[in-house]
């Protein structure tokens, strides 16, 4: 026993006229049996491939229509042939009817040139909202995987592999890297006249920076390349962290261009604190040389901890066995806590002399056969080095605690593991190029700040200055279109 279910699809036009069309589908009711009850998602990709086709095709006509009229002289253009298009959409492919369209001759008397009016409306022959949902699940998972919730759930064709999809989410991360160079002249005007939104703005801007090290495709560079990921944004500890911003370039000002686009929108414009927490990298010093003053740069208190806190654990292992090598050092473990005490209020040159003086009571105590000796020397060394190196970027960290202000580039760090760990690094095999990389982050990077959406709906096309942008149809069409 089977039942026929009939679905018509009805659409009135602009002119008054009436579409129509029709899509059966067949329900056994043996079928039950096996607990397939309602649509399934293929019939459900049957019916919405039919009624994207008939919406698509009524729009391609519809606007095809009103292109041929002139907006001059209000005649219909001369045809110069007819073709077919293919569109894809997220409900299927649908082929149409392309026209091209002739200049006016007398409006254009001498002129001979034709152009395909559907062209303008899908320059990508695929609508954008396909575009954008291929580019932010290529963003989001490995591209075989996001071609395959695409087949399962869309009525798409089987073209549609990973090759397309990565195609379309390299070229969706163009478009918004060239969207990003436009708007940061730009902000970069507004910063060098010097206006600002507020004349007092409580709190600093702060820019969380840290690099990610992605494996390189290119067989001529070095195996790993790095990429540059910050969070700018304002307040204090436990508030919004503001907008994430990844780059492939390394450059200087190439570096300082993102962090203004993305200070620029959060109200910053030349006045104003900025400070800048990184980890101490080399690419993270450039930034705050290349920013307005005036600009601060503070060194990650998490990273100077955890250099500190495997000293505090074999420290105090050597206070606890107070045997053979280690009765010398009686007071280890409490020269080391005093040093990370004046490290976190400021006091750098104090604890830099009593770090030295540690350094050489170590050496004088280190024997041949005492690992914990010589391992606690060397992570002294290293962390010597490390703070000689940043001693300007050292604050008090435990004032800016107690005024609730940022003093750990967290942001950053969450940054890197939600933006490329995850996609790029942690249990992903494939190698990329600095390009290919670059591009996706930008998706990536759009997504995360809630802006993918609207940045990829921006109108493509300027519409002619003597053509309305919305279809309204004048009295000369109307005329032409009524049958005589």
């Amino acid at each position: 026993m089977a039942v026929e279910w009939t679905i018509t699809i009805e659409g009135r036009n602009e002119f008054g006229d009436i579409c129509r069309k029709e899509v059966r589908i067949d329900k056994c009711w043996e079928r039950l049996f096996d607990g397939d009850i309602g649509l399934s998602i293929d019939e459900g990709k049957k019916i919405m491939a039919a009624l994207q086709s008939a919406v698509v095709n009524h729009e391609a006509e519809t606007y095809a229509l009103f292109r041929r009229v002139c907006p001059d002289c209000h005649t219909f253009r001369p045809v110069k042939d007819y073709t077919a298009r293919r569109i894809r959409t997220v409900f299927g492919t649908v082929e149409v009817r392309n026209p091209r369209w002739m200049l006016c001759r007398e409006c254009y008397p001498g002129m001979v040139g034709a152009f395909a009016p559907l062209k303008e409306i899908c320059p990508d022959r695929a609508t954008p909202e396909l575009m954008e949902l291929t580019a932010r699940l290529g963003s989001m998972m490995p591209y075989r995987q996001a071609a395959k919730v695409l087949a399962t759930f869309l009525p798409i064709e089987p073209t549609e592999t990973h090759a397309t999809v990565r195609t379309r989410t390299i070229r969706m991360g163009e478009r918004l890297d060239d969207q990003i160079v436009q708007e940061t002249w730009h902000a970069r005007s507004q910063t060098d006249e010097r206006r600002q939104l507020e004349m007092q703005l409580p709190g600093e801007f702060v820019v969380s920076i840290d690099t990610a090290h992605v494996r390189s495709a290119e067989p001529n560079s070095a195996r790993n390349f790095e990429l540059v990921i910050a969070r700018c944004g304002r307040g204090g500890r436990g508030e919004p962290g503001g907008r994430y911003f990844v780059t492939g370039s390394t450059d200087q000002h190439a570096i300082r261009d993102r962090a203004l686009h993305s200070l620029r929108e959060v109200g910053y414009r030349g006045f104003g604190d900025v400070t800048v927490i990184s980890d101490g990298a080399e690419i993270s010093k450039r930034l705050p040389r290349a920013m307005p003053t005036p600009t601060a740069h503070i060194i990650d208190w998490f990273h100077i901890a955890m250099k500190i806190q495997p000293m505090q654990q074999i420290a105090d292992h050597i206070v606890r066995s107070q045997s053979g090598p280690f009765e010398a050092l009686p007071t280890i473990d409490r020269d080391i806590r005093a040093m990370k005490w004046r490290l976190w209020h400021g006091w750098v040159d104090r604890a830099i002399r009593d770090l030295q003086r540690l350094l050489v009571r170590l050496k004088d105590s280190q024997g041949e056969t005492e690992f914990s000796i010589a391992r606690l020397h060397s992570l002294g060394l290293q962390l010597l080095t490390y703070v000689r190196s940043n001693r300007g970027a050292m604050v008090n960290y435990g004032q800016r605690y107690r005024a609730g202000l940022r003093v750990a580039t967290t942001l950053a760090e969450s940054a890197v593991n939600s933006l490329v760990g995850k996609r790029m690094v942690k249990k992903q095999q494939m190698r990329w190029s600095l390009h290919g990389a670059h591009m996706l982050m930008q998706v990536r990077a759009a997504e995360v700040n809630g802006e993918l959406r609207n940045r990829l709906r921006a109108p493509f096309r300027r519409p002619e200055p003597n053509v309305p942008p919305i279809f309204k149809p004048k009295p000369p069409l109307v005329r032409a279109a009524r049958p005589r």
